[in-house]
């Protein structure tokens, strides 16, 4: 019975980590631009409270998403892969 879980908490674990692929490749692409999230969302027309949200695991649609790309010198495919990873793997709580 331990044994289940603990590979239950794993799964939830990397599920938990997979939801953020999009946050976290978009917080640590700003980071590496030097750009402050105010600046970021500015040029992606953005509220600074809607970025943060992204970067906290908001999956954006895919209007915002392609702005998002532009603002960050990214693919917007590039993006959409990533966000579809993060929503697939989000928990909805019961």
């Amino acid at each position: 019975m331990s044994m289940r879980k603990s590979t239950n908490k794993t799964v939830k674990s990397n599920r938990i980590e997979a939801s953020l692929t999009l946050a976290k490749c978009v917080q640590r692409r700003r980071e590496n631009l030097g750009m402050s999230v105010e600046r970021a969302a500015d040029l992606a027309g953005m509220k600074v409270c809607q970025w943060c949200a992204l970067e906290a695991g908001w999956v954006p649609d895919s209007c915002v998403l392609c702005a998002v790309a532009e603002t960050l010198d990214l693919g917007c495919l590039q993006l959409s892969f990533l966000a579809e990873i993060s929503a697939c793997n989000q928990i909805n709580p019961v």
